[in-house]
């Protein structure tokens, strides 16, 4: 009876057992080659985008750094560009002169002189006048002083007596560079002036020994003078600056020089 039973009941069995089979199971699930091809074409899409990537932040960072660049360049450029220079003039009608500066320049009071303006950033350059009382003397033009030479080597003396320090060691060398004469539009002779001095000092004043006691340069100074008379009166214009900074701005002092004027006074 059993045997009937399990003979009738296996077909049944059978029948109600799912019909997929090992191999169609196996077909719907990847396999090893399956997998390794979309490990493949993952990496190489994510070669991609990293190479995309670092293409553009490449071109980011170049553009940045050109830009840095040109700023730089734009910035240096400005820094070291000459700014033109604009002139002021003065004008001094109770004593009788007058002439153009820089503009930038300020006047400094108190300096023994009737006037004095310097450059706020290089003090040793400067401008001053100064004139003669007609009590002491009386002058009726700038010939009475001599020919140029014989004028400019007094301007030199009085520049050295000017200069003349007590300080041990120290040594001053000049030289006139040139004495010219012009009449302005005004009709006036003027005489000019151009000396150069140079100041030496030992860095050990007080040593025994000569080798100990080296001598170095202290300033190398232009300076520059204008003179004219009027009013029986002998003007200076007196222009200082340092060697070096004078290549760089001769034009702008010779036409403070060209500037200066000597006018009557009622």
């Amino acid at each position: 009876m059993a045997a009937i039973l399990e003979s009738v009941m296996a077909p049944v069995f059978k029948s109600t057992q799912p019909t997929t089979s090992r191999r169609a199971f196996n077909s719907a699930a990847p396999t090893t080659t399956g997998w390794s091809r979309c490990r493949q074409i993952y990496c190489e899409r994510k070669d991609e985008a990293t190479k995309g990537f670092a293409v553009l932040r490449r071109k980011t960072v170049a553009l940045i750094l050109s830009g840095c660049v040109f700023t730089q360049i734009d910035f240096r450029s400005f820094a070291f560009a000459k700014p033109s220079v604009g002139f002021r003039e003065y004008i001094d009608t109770f004593d009788g002169y007058s002439f153009k500066y820089p503009q930038n320049w300020i006047q400094v009071r108190g300096a023994g002189a009737d006037i004095f303006f310097r450059d706020p950033f290089v003090l040793d350059e400067n401008l001053s006048v100064g004139f003669s009382s007609p009590s002491s003397s009386r002058y009726n033009g700038v010939e009475d002083l001599g020919p140029p030479e014989e004028a400019g080597e007094k301007v030199l003396k009085q520049y050295l007596t000017e200069f003349m320090s007590t300080r041990l060691g120290v040594r001053r060398e000049s030289n006139i560079l040139s004495t010219s004469s012009r009449v302005a539009d005004d009709g006036r002779t003027y005489y000019q002036v151009e000396v150069n001095i140079k100041s030496y000092a030992n860095n050990n004043e007080l040593a025994v020994m000569p080798q100990d006691r080296i001598a170095r340069m202290e300033w190398d100074r232009r300076y520059l003078s204008v003179l004219g008379v009027e009013n029986n009166r002998l003007y200076e214009l007196r222009l200082q600056s340092p060697e070096n900074v004078f290549v760089e701005e001769e034009d702008e002092l010779r036409r403070v020089m060209e500037s200066f004027r000597v006018n009557k006074v009622t």
